[in-house]
């Protein structure tokens, strides 16, 4: 039986050339998946929005890999014995895995394309991007594809980036949506007026979560956060955009707005938010600061969850010590105390202070803030939260 053939064996004299061929770098493609890459050019042809992006992109290997970090995701591996770089490029729809050989000729030898995502039709609300939200009968959201993936140019526009494993666009507003309203408070009668848009993952799993909880490492949401990035940049003019990721929408989310940080983008006046994350809010501050967002004090709600407690806890001295951000020393006591008691039972709340992840916790709140003040606030806020809590 013989054995499949490996990006080892490809070599310019057996593999097609796509692209380059009038100028730039040549561009090639294993035999075995040119078939695809011809799919997805007639998908292009029909003026399928994404398949467009999706083959102008590829075409821009011709340019070499430099200022394309927003596409292409590189681990630095090397093949052995070739020296040859390894490049995985996720896009709307499909995922290539690219070799750059000594020669500087790329080859495309591995093409995993979803096939249905590129039908001329789709099914109603199961197409991945934006969608215009508006309220129904019945106090339902319905959803409508935006073509393009335009934000509404409405000043204060809500954007909400759903989970993935909701059957359709409108089930993801179903529960995306009210997951919003907590960022917002009380202002929430303008978007149960004027509605709000949603971008919309379709997938059969949630996304993020205990063992995945990196969301640079989540794979299953690269080519939506591809759609979404486009999406913010397009918006970056829009005043006072806020866009709020519901559970693991955060994945794509975080991985939109690293996208935005390699392309030099910023996104002054805009806002986000995560409610409940499934993935580590501590990279997605950090991009904040860098895209110039604003953030409030509550930049995520994690509730019960300890891990995504502990994520935020881990950048709330780079919090205090950024001019821009409201985040300061006497809400962090105040937060993290409050934590740590939302955390503990009544009869273990001693124990939980004096050891574990929330003792922990309370070192580094004075290690964070320093001086005896900071050390009479936490010894005035234990006492008050821990009456309230045992009803003392």
């Amino acid at each position: 039986m013989s054995l499949p053939r490996t990006s080892l064996q490809l070599s310019p004299q057996n593999t097609p050339l796509i692209a380059g061929k009038n100028a730039g770098k040549l561009i090639r493609c294993a035999t075995e998946y040119q078939e695809k890459f011809d799919r997805l050019q007639r998908a292009a042809e029909r003026n399928h929005y994404w398949a467009l992006i999706a083959v102008k992109e590829l075409n821009a290997l011709t340019t070499g890999m430099l200022g394309k970090n927003n596409v292409y995701v590189r681990p630095g591996e090397r093949q052995r014995g070739t020296g040859s770089e390894k490049y995985y490029v996720f896009l709307p729809g499909l995922k290539a895995t690219v070799v750059r050989w000594m020669n500087d000729q790329f080859c495309i030898t591995e093409l995993v394309m979803d096939d249905n995502y590129y039908r001329v039709k789709d099914l109603d609300g199961t197409r991945m991007g934006l969608y215009r939200v508006e309220r129904g009968r019945s106090d339902a959201w319905r959803s409508t594809y935006v073509n393009g993936g335009n934000v509404k140019p409405q000043s204060g526009r809500l954007v909400t980036v759903a989970d993935a494993k909701y059957g359709t666009a409108n089930d993801a507003a179903k529960f995306s949506v009210p997951g919003a309203f907590e960022f917002l408070g009380n202002n929430t009668s303008a978007i149960r007026a004027g509605g709000c848009d949603l971008h919309f993952t379709p997938g059969a799993s949630r996304l993020g979560g205990l063992y995945c909880y990196n969301p640079l490492k989540v794979n299953e949401s690269r080519a939506s956060a591809v759609h979404l990035a486009r999406s913010m940049e397009n918006a970056r003019d829009i005043k006072y955009v806020s866009w709020v990721a519901d559970f693991g929408g955060s994945a794509v989310l975080t991985q939109a707005m690293q996208i935005l940080v390699d392309k030099g983008v910023t996104l002054e006046g805009h806002t986000v938010y995560f409610h409940r994350p499934r993935t580590s809010p501590a990279k997605a501050l950090r991009l904040a600061h860098e895209l110039q967002l604003n953030i409030n004090k509550e930049f995520a709600d994690t509730g019960l969850n300890l891990r995504g407690a502990l994520s935020q806890f881990s950048v709330a001295g780079e919090r205090i010590n950024n001019s821009h951000d409201p985040y300061d020393r006497n809400f962090h006591v105040k937060k993290w105390l409050k934590r740590v008691v939302a955390v503990s039972t009544p009869v273990g709340v001693a124990g939980a202070i004096i050891a574990g992840p929330t003792g922990v916790m309370l070192g580094g709140i004075a290690t964070v803030i320093g001086g005896a003040g900071a050390v009479f606030a936490l010894g005035q806020s234990v006492t008050k939260d821990l009456r309230h809590k045992l009803d003392l």
